[in-house]
């Protein structure tokens, strides 16, 4: 199955579309235990979000995530290995909060993607869509930046960016974060960015590790709120 367009420019234009914050992928729905981290934090400024998130980043999803991303880029035409990439990370979301992100937001991913007209005939969507595979959100991610036409380090740099934005967006609409200073995090952090992405797609899928106990020990709590803006 081939990608959209072997043209950069067209391929680019489709990424921005992507990782646009109107694409309806089912980021916005998660904070990924920041909301919990917060509520227990009040005096917490910009500086200690940025540095929470940046370490979620750096020590966590650069280490899990974006590599099982880079894997799926690379055999996105193979449905047994797209698979055994779904059962590995699955391996390593050890709570319910890191599942429940993972799984609904990939799910939500390969839906609209296919309503949108990319890869909607792709094997692995097809079987996300049915419910044969558990459709993590990195695998998915994988998938449809290559059949977008993405390279390799720009769909996993998308992959981290729409992460980074999508926690500082929950930071914001929280009312503990203003939408200038998250422009101006994501800005400071864009070639630390670039060079976790770089590392992401070197690393293997045997040296996969996630080390975030603050924002996970915070996404357990938040199970249990009975009361709360995200789902995780």
């Amino acid at each position: 199955m081939p990608a959209i367009t072997i043209d950069p420019a067209t391929a680019l234009a489709l990424w921005l579309q992507l990782h646009d914050s109107a694409f309806p992928a089912g980021r916005l729905v998660h904070s990924h235990g920041l909301e919990e981290w917060l509520s227990q934090r009040p005096d917490a400024d910009a500086g200690a979000i940025e540095a929470t998130v940046c370490a979620y980043l750096t020590h966590g999803y650069a280490t899990l995530d974006a590599p099982v991303t880079a894997a799926a880029w690379r055999n996105w035409e193979s449905l047994e290995s797209l698979t055994e990439l779904d059962e590995l990370i699955g391996s390593y979301k050890l709570f319910d909060n890191a599942r429940t992100a993972s799984m609904s937001a990939g799910r939500q991913l390969a839906a609209t993607a296919g309503e949108v007209g990319i890869g909607e005939r792709h094997p692995y969507l097809l079987a996300v869509l049915a419910g044969t595979t558990p459709g993590h959100a990195a695998v998915v991610d994988g998938v449809v930046q290559a059949q977008l036409g993405s390279t390799e380090h720009l769909a996993v740099l998308g992959s981290l960016r729409s992460m980074l934005g999508s926690m500082l967006s929950a930071a914001v609409r929280l009312g503990r974060l203003g939408p200038l200073q998250s422009q101006r995090i994501q800005l400071r952090t864009a070639a630390a960015m670039a060079a976790l992405a770089r590392q992401a797609c070197a690393r293997p899928p045997e040296d996969l590790c996630s080390v975030a106990p603050a924002l996970e020990i915070s996404g357990m709590r938040h199970e249990q709120r009975s009361s709360r803006l995200f789902a995780t």
